[in-house]
């Protein structure tokens, strides 16, 4: 029989209890839970990593057309001029 719970692990950290208790308070009035919201954080957290790569991806395929517009400029300008 297969066991169908998710694995889970936790996570632990060291927080000013100042810090803690104006975080619980902002989760109470905004009707959230610690765990909910950090999972998200993780998860934008993780996502954001991926756009330096996807950013560096997007350059590069920029750079390739600037240098076709570039060369095919310089032919029509070569043509313009004979």
């Amino acid at each position: 029989m297969a066991n169908s719970k998710k694995q889970r692990t936790f996570i632990s950290f060291e927080i000013d209890p100042e810090i803690r208790e104006a975080f619980s308070q902002q989760l109470k009035s905004e009707g959230k839970t610690v765990s909910a919201v950090l999972k998200q954080f993780v998860e934008d957290y993780l996502k954001s990593a991926e756009k330096p790569q996807e950013l560096a991806d997007v350059i590069k395929r920029l750079e390739e057309v600037e240098k076709k517009v570039g060369i095919e400029n310089t032919r029509l300008v070569g043509e313009s001029v004979a």
